[in-house]
């Protein structure tokens, strides 16, 4: 039962991650676009006042707020697509649209035929344009508007039911059997028009419970952003000691997109999460509030000084404790560059992670004081954990971002991070890159091939795939498997059936981590895409 919570749980992390992807690449558009219509540049370079610039700057600005504005509905699709088995993640995905769909429909048609529906502010902007928009009284009854239609504010929370309910279905029911005067609806019919009566079913109660769901959210909430500066801590110190199980996508999912990272209310727009509210920040020009308390356990805030200083800091730690510099330079200059232009860090973490579990616990706590720190003095980041976002969401938003203290703890951790891996390394002997002995003993053969595994990847796509198949134990002995930012996971049918000595190393990878029974990680960083299609082929054919 234990194993079966970890996987599930484990598999729901990964299916986030399509959602936050999107949400990057349009922010960082949106960032852009903050840039350029921010009034201390715009007043002092005239060419940003120019009305073709405007309009490009207004296009970069809204790209990123489609997504903000209907996160529900991304998510919904991304975990539909994550959750669901292999062939039928299509199906999964058109079948969580109708879901949602029918849910916000119904959830509208109980409001109005029971008199729950609250009067809207009705607006008319230029050109005639007509807008709706929650009143307070809205926002208190948990009511919004989709799509133009107004119904209950479910929130990502909703977009994920349904999403889970519609993988669910289409998993157990698209190879379904009707009677013969059914017959047509049978197959790949069947999972979309069960979704679509779930989600009618949960649109006809949703107008009657979820107030009181949504209040123990937000009670939720209050317990999180009351527990201070030891709340800070705690949520940064356990994002990454959740890493090696790849459940750290759901623990910050808390924070970014649900009530337990706090609402706002920015432009006559309530926004939920932190990563919602600091997106709307830096889209309104007008918007010069201190949200300190809400990006106190927003992942940019405590994690930038992590990426893009204190793990360069680590690594240059490994190059001086290392014997064979010539040979830890080249593993340095690729895991910092991964963590500090990416903000990818396992090909950091899995350097030392089982080589050294201490080092591992003093960064989880490195992590946790970062969030700490910052909580400690009201620092209000809008920016992302990588060094493109720092300029861009910190440096130049100017009154918006106090990226300064950002910075300061950065060279903070930067130095604490080198001492303390250089000290630890070689005090205790630790055979990380570039200190290998040529003594012919097994642990040096074993430190020899996993320092090996981070400095190149140039083996045949294909033969790695097959490498991994033969002691995987076969395709037979395969019951799921895909792939996230950095790794390869594979779910096993039987245990028993993998070879565990030798599947700790695989050709390329970068380390293997085993997470449960039935999981595999196998990281190969970030062309673990490459080594995914190699694998498609093999298991496909």
């Amino acid at each position: 039962m234990k194993n079966k919570l970890q996987n599930y749980f484990s598999k729901l992390g990964r299916s986030f991650i399509m959602g936050v992807a999107v949400m990057s690449f349009f922010g960082l558009l949106l960032s852009l676009g903050a840039v350029l219509k921010n009034p201390n540049f715009v007043s002092k370079f005239p060419l940003l006042q120019n009305e073709g610039v405007k309009f490009f700057a207004n296009v970069l600005n809204e790209s990123g707020l489609v997504v903000i504005k209907f996160m529900p509905l991304v998510f919904c699709v991304s975990v539909a697509m994550g959750m669901a088995d292999k062939g039928k993640k299509e199906l999964a995905a058109f079948s969580s649209l109708l879901g949602y769909l029918f849910m916000i429909v119904f959830s509208s048609l109980v409001l109005n035929i029971f008199g729950l529906a609250l009067e809207a502010n009705i607006s008319v902007g230029a050109n005639n344009m007509v807008s709706l928009s929650q009143t307070l009284e809205m926002r208190k009854a948990m009511q919004t508007f989709v799509l133009g239609i107004q119904t209950i504010d479910t929130g990502v929370l909703g977009g994920i039911v349904i999403g889970t309910l519609a993988a669910t279905i289409s998993n157990r029911f698209s190879n379904k059997s009707l009677p013969l005067i059914f017959s047509f609806y049978q197959g790949k019919h069947f999972p979309p028009i069960l979704t679509g009566v779930a989600g009618l079913l949960i649109g006809l109660i949703v107008p009657f419970v979820w107030p009181f769901v949504g209040g123990g959210i937000y009670s939720a909430a209050e317990v999180v952003t009351g527990a201070g500066v030891i709340g800070s801590f705690l949520f940064g110190f356990i994002e990454r000691l959740l890493i090696p199980t790849g459940l750290h996508h759901i623990w910050y999912s808390l924070a970014h997109f649900t009530p337990v990272g706090g609402t706002l209310a920015i432009g006559g727009e309530v926004f939920v999460g932190t990563k919602a509210i600091t997106t709307a920040a830096l889209g309104n020009p007008e918007f010069t509030g201190n949200i300190a308390e809400i990006t106190r356990v927003w992942l940019g805030q405590g994690a930038t000084p992590i990426k893009v200083f204190g793990i360069v800091g680590a690594l240059i730690g490994m190059y001086l404790a290392a014997k064979n510099k010539e040979k830890a330079k080249v593993v340095v200059i690729a895991a910092a560059t991964a963590s500090v232009f990416a903000g990818v860090t396992e090909p950091f973490e899995f350097m030392f992670m089982f080589l050294a579990p201490p080092l591992f616990l003093a960064h989880c706590v490195l992590s946790g004081l970062s969030f700490a720190i910052l909580d400690l003095v009201d620092a209000s980041y809008l920016g992302g954990n990588n060094i493109i976002e720092l300029i861009f969401n910190g440096v130049l938003q100017g009154h918006k971002s106090t990226w300064i203290p950002i910075v300061l703890v950065g060279i903070g951790m930067f130095f604490a991070y080198m001492f303390i891996f250089k000290w630890y390394i070689e005090r205790f002997n630790i055979i990380t890159p570039g200190r290998e002995t040529d003594e012919d003993t097994d642990q040096n053969k074993r430190a020899e091939i996993e320092a090996s595994k981070l400095i190149r990847q140039n083996a045949s796509k294909k033969d790695v795939a097959e490498e991994i198949l033969l002691k995987i134990g076969g395709k037979d002995n395969i019951k799921d498997y895909t792939n996230c930012i950095s790794r390869l996971r594979i779910f096993v049918k039987d245990p028993e059936k993998v070879d565990k000595d030798r599947i700790k190393h695989i050709t390329d990878s970068l380390g293997v981590s085993n997470p449960s029974k039935e999981e595999y990680h196998i990281v190969f960083g970030m062309k673990v895409s490459e080594y995914r299609d190699a694998f498609d082929e093999i298991m496909e054919g």
